[in-house]
């Protein structure tokens, strides 16, 4: 396999780099690292905070024997972890994918990701360095630079739901023949998974997964059950999901200390199983309100919200009140030039879920922040 840079229009080795700056260079230094089974401590180092509380750490700490990463999980939302990887973790992960394309064949892999990541790394690395496949990277990529990229037959592209969203806002007369899309664990709503689908001709595979368990399961289009992959067994400890895999970290840093990981591992997602391998997310533990007697997530608010005319983003905290009537109260932030009105946000919640109250308060005109995989982390203070 080969590295093609596309934005240097030329190919680059795989080879060590002491300090790799471009998207190009984090990739062949991570692919040289796994090839030759060199460990490598791997995060996001355009976070100050992250950066910060990891220079803090002792090396010894840092370095495990028989390890192949050390990943850190985002700084911006708490305490980082750092999550342990072996060489083999890598491997079956991208065995496990594998099987899920169903005999497809790919002639090269396009990515829009970073590679300072599991998900950057692990997939868009590792999976086609094992199909020994080429690699297409671009430092920053438009959306429509991204669908002339998926036009070539045969393409294989690991991307986040915001390319998706917006491929599907800008609409390109085109087809992606025989192209497959991966998306990371940030929500992708099964309409715009749907809407893809009917447009493009191309479909989407949307992983679930952390960085403690690795992947866990995946659904395709607009399904609305994952299914967990082969070597996975998902359980439930009050509503809450367990996983139990070769895949799952043995040993994670929490607050300067490492900790031995047990299985099943319990993770903050509340779930329904429906079987053996199949079970439907209903949100996260701490993303979860009690409205009317029932848990609804926000995610799920968010998505309904979404598809108001005119508003770009939202990104919903719950916020506790002890001396307020009602004890949770959803603050809304909204992304964009649009504003959010009280009546609006009712009407379009009482079309989706019926008449209750949910207690709310509009922030207009909001910057959302996003993690390298599409994933909102917060509010530009």
């Amino acid at each position: 396999m080969r590295i093609y840079d596309i934005d240097k229009k030329c190919y680059v080795d795989i080879v060590k780099y002491d300090d790799p700056a471009t998207k190009a260079e984090q990739l062949a230094d991570s692919l040289y690292c796994y090839q030759h089974n060199i460990f490598k401590v791997v995060y996001d180092q355009s976070q100050p905070a992250l950066k910060s509380y990891i220079a803090t750490l002792d090396n010894a700490l840092l370095h495990e024997e028989k390890m192949q990463w050390l990943f850190f999980t985002s700084g911006t939302t708490g305490t980082p972890t750092g999550v342990y990887k072996t060489k083999q973790n890598s491997y079956e992960q991208a065995q496990a994918l594998i099987k899920t394309f169903k005999g497809m064949k790919f002639d090269r892999v396009v990515t829009t990701v970073p590679f300072v990541h599991i998900y950057g790394i692990d997939i868009g690395g590792v999976v086609p360095f094992e199909l020994d496949i080429d690699i297409w990277v671009k430092e920053n990529f438009l959306p429509e630079e991204l669908a002339l990229e998926a036009q070539k037959e045969h393409t294989l592209v690991v991307t986040t739901p915001l390319f998706i969203k917006a491929l599907n806002r800008i609409k390109k007369d085109v087809k992606f023949t025989n192209t497959l899309f991966l998306t990371s664990t940030a929500p992708l709503p099964a309409e715009e998974a749907k809407a893809f689908k009917e447009h493009y001709g191309a479909s989407v595979i949307q992983m679930f997964a952390s960085t403690e368990t690795g992947l866990i399961s995946y659904k395709t289009d607009d399904e609305t059950i994952l299914t967990a992959y082969d070597i996975v067994q998902v359980s439930q400890n009050n509503d809450r999901l367990c996983v139990s895999s070769p895949l799952v970290t043995k040993k994670v840093i929490n607050n300067g200390v490492k900790e031995d990981i047990m299985l099943p591992f319990q993770t903050e997602d509340i779930i329904e199983i429906v079987n053996e391998k199949r079970f439907k997310l209903l949100g996260r533990s701490s993303n979860l309100a009690k409205i009317a007697g029932k848990r609804i997530s926000t995610m799920q608010i968010e998505s309904l919200i979404e598809h108001i005319e005119g508003v770009d983003a939202v990104l919903i905290k719950i916020r506790r009140d002890d001396k307020a009537l009602k004890d949770e109260i959803l603050d809304i932030y909204v992304e964009g030039i649009y504003v959010l009105d009280a009546k609006t946000v009712r009407a379009e919640l009482k079309k989706a879920l019926g008449t209750i109250h949910i207690p709310f308060k509009i922030h207009n005109n909001m910057k959302i922040l996003r993690s390298s995989v599409g994933k909102k982390i917060g509010i530009e203070q």
